[in-house]
Parts: C-alpha cells; structure tokens; sequence
C-alpha cells in the first residue's frame, strides 16, 4: 500500500494484524505512536538541516526514511538527524511521566518506557540504529570515514552476538515467555547489510 512518499508492505500489515489480535493489553498502540514519534524526529530534523526525504517505508524489517541522493547532509548535519529520532523519545519520556504524576492517566507509564525503550535501543552502536549513524558521522565529520565505518561494523557484530545470547538465555529461562531480546537480535542478523544506495533512517 503507497500513499504519495509513505508505503506500507502487505507484510508488514498482516504482522501489525497478528500483532494487535493478539496485544491483550494495549501496548502495541503505544509502541507505535512511540516509533512513529522517533520517524518524525528524524524528518523534522532532516527537513530543518536542508535534507529532502524521498518516501518513508514500513516492512518486516522496520521504518525507514530514505534521503535524497542529490541533498547530501554533511556529517555533522547526519549527526544531528540521527541524534533527533531518540531525541524525541526522550523528551516523551519526560513529557509522559509529567503528565502521569499529575493524573493524566496511568497508561502514560507505559507510553513513558516504551520511549526509553526506543531510544536507549536505537542508541546502540550497530550500523543499522542511530547509534552507528552517530559514530560514523562523528568520524567522518573528522575525515576518517573509513575507519568510522570499520568501527561501527566491528561493534554491530558485537551488539547483535550479545543481544543474541542474552535473548536465547532469557527465552529459555523463561520458558518462552520472554523473546523480546532475541527477536531484536534475530532483526538484527536480518537486516544486516541491507544499507541501500540512498542514506536512510
């Protein structure tokens, strides 16, 4: 499904289908806002560095924002463009437990974890999160892209090796009841390598 710059895949549908059928609790409503929150951090940020967005995409994969080829942001700029997504989600955190303390409702814990969750995860240094975005930027902004691009695929094997032992050990101790690391940990051997021609978020 394609509507103007925003495509969803049939796949990613049908997940998010599954996915709320089987939500019980609600969260899954406000683990979405909270993604769709950190994508608009990155466009506004994009937008207001000069970036032009070519279309932004849902899939089994994840969200992602593609930029324009022929408005390259500067490593600094990138810097910033992937610093803001998290951005975002920190600032509902806060925003989120104001609001709860004061008796806006109790679901706002929720909305409040969910962004901290969001954020410290797409802070992680794997070529594939923000993370990795940040510490590329960072040592291309000092002309060592090259070695800024080693790093990053040096610590996205290490993040992904942890989150893949960490989560199988959680999985079984839990009997099955706790995947969450592991599905993170198997994303992240999936999408590994898919960076296209274009930068994207």
């Amino acid at each position: 499904m394609k509507v103007r710059k925003t495509e969803i895949s049939k796949g990613a549908l049908l997940a998010l289908a599954i996915i709320y059928y089987l939500d019980s609790s609600g969260a899954v409503v406000w683990v979405l806002a909270g993604c769709l929150l950190h994508e608009a951090g990155h466009w506004m940020a994009i937008k207001l560095l000069g970036g032009k967005v070519v279309s932004f995409s849902l899939t089994l994969g994840g969200a992602e924002l593609r930029l324009s080829a022929t408005h390259p942001l500067p490593p600094r700029k990138m810097l910033l463009a992937a610093v803001a997504g998290p951005l975002a989600n920190l600032i509902a955190v806060a925003a989120s437990m104001w609001l709860a303390q004061r008796g806006a409702g109790e679901r706002l814990y929720l909305f409040a974890g969910v962004n901290l969750g969001l954020a410290l995860f797409n802070l992680l240094p794997a070529d594939w999160l923000d993370g990795g975005r940040v510490l590329k930027s960072l040592f291309a902004w000092f002309g060592r892209s090259a070695a800024g691009e080693r790093l990053t695929r040096i610590f996205s094997g290490v993040v992904a090796a942890i989150l893949l032992s960490f989560g199988g050990l959680l999985f079984w101790q839990s009997e099955g009841r706790n995947f969450t690391l592991l599905a993170a940990g198997l994303w992240m051997v999936a999408v590994a390598g898919r960076e296209g021609l274009q930068t994207h978020f």
